[in-house]
């Protein structure tokens, strides 16, 4: 199925005239840490308030300096920048001096394209809150999640809802996390790239969904392009050939952050390229790499599949969650979703908000 792609680019950042940074101080933001104890630090971070002068800049490439960093910001009198990578994930905090920076550094940096990555700008304090500036962080914390059997049999998900008084908020399933999937992916593939090329898509796309966390928005699809087409042919035509011949796994050998082939859970599973989560007893629990499920089976079911060359073809699924609306609780595995990309998660950036127009 041919998807037409549609880029929303906006004006390159070359275009962008860029003065000569004359302050360019490299040293680290400190973190406000008292000895007097923490009233202390609220006094001063109440001092600090109005000024306003942090940015944050999200979806960096990993391999960018603090040095190009701060000139992406000269025009904007950078005092000081502070580079942070989290598995997958790069971002800084830019110190631009004053407030009315601030405003110009998100007005012409945000949403710009910088090396084929969408750049995330906003302002530190309004979208974190200034007393967790100074020690933000992308990732949210982990909700305590009472067991909850509504949520089906997800092995790794601990997503929950959380609502207050201005909004609803979903917990990112544990399998989506880049830290996690950095894990997974880099044992099974030794590159994990796809990851930051599929932050790239935008425009419209057609979708079949594989897996879903039901009363969530998150999903598991696979992107219909003749490409993925192509790659799925070559995958499955590969496993079909070897499925016979592959020894099952001796007891001994089943090992956690290994990766193997299962049977798919369901009626009539085609055997799936997967990687060992974790060993409990005699049983095995599996992350289940094109199509983003999780199951608990028999150790005795799971074959070997160690082999580089089955590994060639990266994964045929990646995250997505939906702008609007959550999952329903019935089964979507093979349901076509039609939308447009319109950007990505602000704590994942290779998890990506789709608006759906359609559903087949």
């Amino acid at each position: 199925m041919e998807i037409e792609a549609v880029e929303g680019l906006r004006k390159p950042l070359e275009n962008m005239r860029m003065a000569k940074n004359e302050n360019d101080d490299k040293q680290p933001t400190q973190r406000l840490i008292h000895p007097d104890g923490p009233s202390n630090r609220r006094l001063e971070l109440k001092k600090t308030k109005g000024q306003r002068n942090n940015v944050y800049i999200g979806n960096l490439p990993s391999e960018i300096a603090e040095e190009q960093i701060l000139q992406l910001f000269a025009a904007f009198e950078p005092v000081r920048v502070r580079k942070i990578v989290s598995g997958l994930k790069c971002y800084a905090f830019v110190n631009v001096g004053v407030a009315k920076n601030v405003a110009l550094a998100i007005s012409h940096l945000n949403n710009t394209i910088y090396n084929g990555r969408r750049l995330v700008v906003r302002d530190l304090c309004e979208s974190r809150g200034c007393e967790s500036s100074t020690e933000a962080t992308e990732l949210p914390p982990l909700e305590k999640v009472d067991k909850d059997f509504s949520m089906g049999s997800k092995t790794l998900s601990v997503s929950r809802l959380v609502k207050d008084d201005s909004q609803t908020c979903y917990a990112v399933p544990l399998e989506m996390r880049s830290l996690t999937l950095v894990q997974m992916l880099s044992s099974c593939f030794k590159d994990v790239g796809w990851l930051t090329e599929s932050a790239m898509v935008y425009g419209d796309v057609g979708l079949m969904v594989m897996d879903s966390f039901p009363h969530m928005p998150y999903f598991w699809a696979m992107n219909l392009t003749p490409e993925t087409y192509v790659k799925m042919c070559q995958l499955f035509n590969a496993l079909s050939v070897i499925t016979q011949e592959q020894p099952f796994l001796k007891s001994e050998e089943v090992q956690r952050g290994q990766r193997c082939m299962a049977e798919f859970p369901g009626e009539g599973g085609e055997w799936n390229r997967c990687w060992i989560v974790d060993v409990v007893a005699s049983r095995v629990i599996l992350f289940y790499v094109d199509s983003g499920s999780t199951a608990c089976v028999p150790a005795g079911s799971v074959k070997s599949l160690d082999k580089d060359e089955f590994w060639a073809v990266p994964p045929l699924v990646q995250p997505f969650v939906l702008l609007q609306g959550v999952m329903g609780n019935r089964k979507m595995d093979g349901t076509i979703l039609k939308g447009s990309v319109v950007g990505f998660h602000e704590a994942e950036p290779h998890i990506l908000r789709i608006s759906i127009t359609t559903e087949e």
